[in-house]
């Protein structure tokens, strides 16, 4: 029979016309063919029903979906975040700069203060030295005081306060010397005062010497039986048997005492005592137990008497009024000053503290070398001088030396006529 017409190329068989490789599956590779299976129909999948959509309620909010990522918006932000570290660089780099101009400024606002006290200490220095100039009697008197061995701050102060129309200026000085320095010879003597009495002081200075001396003056005018003796010195070897042998001369009993309790059960015990000496262990003013010593002499009743000694360096009696808190003692008790070249230093640093003088001690006797003082005969005494040649200024020197403008936190109180 014919053929049938072949179809147009891009068209479908005509329907109803099967096309004769329809039902066959091509054979794996490498196998047989086999027999051509029936054809099986597909199953048939139930449409998918459509949900209607519903508003969820208050309270079972559900986050919405996220719409998908678009090319675009991913390229935009990228450029954001480089924007975004780009500001930051920025930012970081502005504020490096801003805080090196600010170090800038500061070195600068430095350098300027420097150079305006430079430019102050030698207008000072220049207006000081025409002073002196000006005033040769001023001049000698303070080469005078600095060769006694006055503290550059005094005579500062002194130099200041000076009136230059007068004649006779260090008559003048050493009345407002005499004026500041504070000494008991107006009140009653230690020894007719009573009451409980520490001595404390640094090594060495003399304070068990001292405690005989001004038992022995109380004792000679009131008799042993009213006085009663401690001692705290437990660090030293034999240290209470040289106070135990004062007090078999004298008649009295010397009671030792290791802490604060103990302290003050002696104090109770003796009571009916007119007058109580407390002999303390020799502590460096820089040593810690220097503290713990003033806090077991805290006891109401105490009076504490700091001993000094006279022959000691000016910047060592000032570290040793500062350390045992000289302003929270009665006073002070000048020892050794027969051994002291000069006395300046010492009566220096009493009057800037404004301290007083009790007594002084010139020896070892006891109680001969027990001697209370008027400032008149302390100021003397300090003015005599003394000393090496190689110790004393140039007028020169100590023109520079007190044109120097003070330091801050100095220790000095005004002056008074």
């Amino acid at each position: 029979p014919p053929m049938p017409p072949a179809a147009p190329m891009g068209h479908a068989p005509h329907a109803g016309m099967t096309h004769p490789m329809a039902g066959m599956q091509p054979a794996p590779s490498g196998h047989a063919p086999q027999a051509m299976a029936p054809a099986v129909s597909a199953p048939v999948h139930a449409a998918p029903q459509v949900v209607p959509h519903v508003w969820p309620q208050a309270g079972h909010m559900q986050p919405a979906p996220m719409p998908a990522a678009h090319p675009g918006h991913a390229v935009a932000a990228s450029r954001q975040s480089d924007i975004s570290l780009q500001d930051r660089y920025t930012d970081e780099a502005a504020r490096v700069a801003q805080v090196r101009v600010d170090r800038e400024q500061q070195a600068m606002l430095h350098e300027l203060r420097a150079m305006k006290g430079m430019i102050e200490e030698r207008f000072g220095t220049l207006a000081y030295m025409e002073r002196m100039q000006r005033h040769p009697e001023l001049a000698r008197l303070v080469q005078r005081l600095m060769d006694c061995g006055f503290s550059p701050a005094l005579v500062r102060r002194l130099t200041d306060q000076a009136p230059t129309h007068l004649s006779d200026l260090q008559g003048w000085a050493i009345q407002v010397l005499e004026a500041n320095l504070r000494a008991a010879e107006s009140e009653q003597p230690l020894e007719d005062q009573g009451g409980i009495v520490a001595m404390i002081g640094s090594t060495g200075v003399g304070k068990t010497t001292s405690t005989a001396k001004l038992a022995a003056a109380f004792a000679a005018k009131h008799g042993a039986a009213n006085l009663g003796l401690i001692t705290l010195d437990a660090y030293r070897v034999g240290a209470h048997e040289q106070l135990r042998s004062y007090g078999r001369i004298l008649g009295v009993a010397v009671h030792t005492a290791h802490d604060r309790q103990a302290l003050e059960d002696m104090l109770d015990l003796l009571s009916n005592k007119r007058m109580v000496l407390i002999d303390t262990a020799g502590i460096a003013q820089r040593d810690s137990r220097t503290q713990e010593l003033l806090e077991t002499l805290g006891h109401r009743s105490i009076e504490k008497l700091l001993v000094v000694n006279a022959s000691a360096q000016g910047e060592t009696i000032e570290d040793v009024l500062i350390s045992y808190r000289a302003s929270q003692c009665k006073g002070v008790v000048l020892s050794k000053i027969d051994e002291a070249v000069k006395l300046a230093p010492a009566l220096d640093a009493v009057i800037r503290h404004r301290l007083k003088v009790m007594a002084v001690a010139n020896g070892q006797r006891v109680p001969e070398d027990w001697h209370r003082l008027s400032a008149q005969a302390l100021i003397h005494r300090a003015l005599r001088g003394g000393g090496s040649a190689a110790y004393r200024f140039d007028s020169q020197d100590v023109n520079l030396l007190l044109a120097t403008p003070p330091q801050q936190g100095m220790v000095m109180g005004g002056l008074h006529a």
